[in-house]
């Protein structure tokens, strides 16, 4: 099973497209779903994703989602068969509190008009357009994308790096040609991960799995037949 995690403004019907190119058994989980009742850290929610999957099974995060997956390998490191790692932040080494601040403005603007939100998220130079295909979330969420700003925002986080020799299962760790910010933190991170590999895939910024979907699935599924022959 595939444990697929979702980014920032997102949505788990956006993994229907990488569903049908990748024909394996995937399981989107819906994220806002940790914001129903009482808030959960990025460590509860790690923690959470990580109990209700079975041993040896395979996590793939995508940005936000892909800071989840790592907290999710952290919580039980021996849990996961692999893990695959899109265009994600193993967290800041200074600048939490400007971080944060600005996180707040975005919470704050999702909550007093969501159509404004939608459109300044998506002029960021970093997400450039939004792919066919990818599915963000609605109205419904609007909530819940404000709360995650608050609670899930990367100044919250701690950093990842000193942790991730614990994480021993086979990582790959993808960013896009377009995406040097995050392809440079992708280099830093696998070459502190013990069993990992770094792909750059050309033509595409940050939203990978999207921006190619067959080249991102093919990447994917070779890695996942080459876990098998091993």
């Amino acid at each position: 099973m595939i444990h697929c995690l979702h980014g920032a403004v997102g949505s788990f019907h956006a993994w229907e497209t990488i569903r049908q190119h990748l024909g394996e058994s995937i399981q989107a989980i819906d994220l806002w779903r940790f914001f129903d009742r009482s808030p959960h850290s990025l460590t509860a929610a790690g923690q959470s994703i990580s109990e209700t999957a079975k041993a040896g099974d395979v996590l793939l995060g995508y940005s936000m989602g892909g800071r989840l997956a790592l907290h999710a390998l952290l919580a039980d490191p021996e849990k996961w068969q692999a893990a695959i790692i899109v265009s994600a932040h193993p967290g800041l080494n200074e600048g939490q509190a400007e971080r944060r601040a600005k996180d707040r403005d975005w919470a704050q603007l999702a909550d007093r008009d969501w159509s404004s939100f939608l459109r300044e998220w998506n002029q960021q130079g970093i997400l450039e357009s939004l792919p066919e295909g990818m599915v963000q979330a609605n109205l419904k969420d609007q909530n819940s994308v404000s709360q995650s700003f608050l609670h899930w925002s990367l100044g919250m986080q701690k950093d990842l790096r000193p942790d991730f020799p614990e994480i021993t299962c086979p990582v790959l760790w993808i960013t896009g040609e377009r995406d040097p910010k995050f392809t440079a933190l992708a280099k830093e991170a696998t070459e502190l991960l013990p069993n990992s590999e770094h792909l750059i895939i050309e033509e595409s910024g940050h939203r990978v799995p999207w921006d190619q979907p067959g080249e991102f699935c093919s990447a994917v599924q070779n890695f996942l037949q080459r876990l098998t022959t091993c």
